[in-house]
């Protein structure tokens, strides 16, 4: 059985390209949810995969061991805590309150349990019950949940431990996040990113921009593999289209109004928060436009109250509900500050403003030239007034963008077929083999 791993949106994003590919190709693939906090019942990925056969389960659920009845006590109390902070619709200042307190709550019953419980036994029974070939995870830190001792078990039962993309790396600048800039020094900093990705056999890159920057930080350049992006591919993206509910009106309903989409990011990545917000306010009175607000998939109450602050009293739609796919297809111009999104809205030949001035990072996609860079505010008003009148001139050229998008999907090379090289990868793990 090949075994994957997710624990939030964006990891089940990247991941189930690799597990529909497999399992169409009759391979046994498995997905465990390591984070008791995700909701893996209203994924549409994770349900699609369902419907094709593919086992889709919380690990805790996994009782390859029995391990008694104040487990399932303190397993229910966690499980229905969280199924409860889930539940609360938060219309007041005390629903807040008691959706907090139901998080702090789920999130002790959880970290006991998991002290208790899941130790390196209960690991290496999930293994051998599911006749584990190959562990797949994200870029995952092996102190978060139970992915310790799982790979602990790994390497007792000799099973090849992969760590597979969980996002698409853009910067080119080496502190990207403020929690970079908080580690004491550069030495301590590599070291760091050294131990993380050093516990696994393999690092799954999608280009050589982060092959070069892990390789720098002291991780064994033979074990970082450049395969593409799975998430974006041809083959997946036709198919993604597939599946994807919507919810938004006609893409091609004509409303008279410049349709932009602002897709964000999370303020760690040094982003300039209140000059952000004060960018929102300047775009809601600007005449003729309509604007809709995207909010980074990982922004939640309980993570990033920064961010969600930014987000609290919007001027404009709050579009955190509807898929980041679909709000591309709808918008005329998409503007980004540090996402991968932009892969989408290039690939759909939309317009593209990156607004430099919102953050302090340099990204590949400026370095390739494959979008229009804005500077300032008055740039951004100038530039949105110019797509008003004409929605498909820009100052970038078609060849600066076809560059960037075969570098960062499929890591530089055109025929590559990314899918296929996953699999391949994956199967050659599981012979104990050197990938070919």
């Amino acid at each position: 059985m090949y075994l994957f791993f997710i624990r939030a949106f964006n990891d089940v994003d990247h991941f189930t390209p690799i597990i529909w590919k497999m399992n169409r190709d009759n391979y046994p693939v498995v997905v465990y949810c390591i984070n008791p906090e995700y909701d893996i019942q209203n994924d549409y990925r994770l349900n699609f995969l369902r419907d094709n056969g593919v086992r889709v389960d919380y690990i805790y659920n996994e009782l390859a061991k029995d391990l008694g009845i104040f487990h399932r006590i303190m397993r229910f109390l966690y499980q229905t805590t969280y199924d409860l902070q889930k539940r609360i619709v938060v219309d007041s200042r005390f629903s807040s309150r008691l959706q907090g307190l139901a998080h702090i709550a789920a999130k002790f019953l959880y970290h006991l349990t998991r002290k208790k419980y899941y130790g390196l036994d209960w690991a290496r029974n999930i293994l051998e019950r599911n006749r584990a070939q190959v562990l797949c995870f994200d870029w995952v830190t092996p102190k978060r949940y139970v992915v310790d001792v799982l790979l602990r078990a790994a390497e007792e039962m000799a099973v090849m431990k992969l760590a597979l993309p969980h996002g698409v790396y853009l910067y080119t600048n080496d502190l990207y996040a403020n929690n970079l800039l908080k580690i004491d020094s550069t030495k301590n900093r590599l070291s760091e990113k050294r131990e993380q990705f050093n516990r696994y056999d393999y690092i799954v890159v999608q280009n050589r921009l982060y092959q070069d920057v892990m390789s720098a930080s002291g991780v064994e350049r033979q074990k970082i593999i450049v395969l593409g992006s799975a998430r974006y591919c041809d083959e997946w993206m036709m198919q993604h289209k597939k599946i994807l509910p919507r919810v938004m009106k006609s893409a091609d309903e004509d409303t008279g109004s410049l349709k932009v989409v602002f897709m964000t990011t999370r303020s760690r990545y040094r982003i300039k928060v209140e000059r952000m917000i004060r960018t929102f306010d300047m775009l809601s009175k600007m005449k003729g436009v309509d604007i809709r607000v995207k909010p980074h998939t990982r922004t939640n109450q309980y993570n990033a109250n920064k961010d969600v602050g930014m987000f609290t009293g919007l001027p404009f739609p709050n579009a955190a509900a509807v898929s980041s796919v679909e709000l591309c297809e709808w918008a005329d111009v998409i503007l980004v500050v540090g996402s991968s999104i932009i892969i989408e809205a290039l690939k759909l030949h939309k317009p593209v403003l990156y607004l430099k001035f919102l953050h302090e990072n340099i990204t590949e996609y400026e370095k390739f030239g494959a979008c229009w860079i804005i500077h300032n505010e008055t740039e951004l008003q100038e530039a949105l007034m110019s797509l008003k009148k004409t929605k498909t001139k820009v100052p970038y050229r078609n060849e600066d963008v076809n560059k960037w998008l075969s570098e960062i999907i499929y890591g530089g090379r055109d025929k590559r077929d990314v899918l296929a090289d996953y699999e391949a990868l994956i199967l050659d793990c599981a012979k104990r083999g050197k990938p070919s």
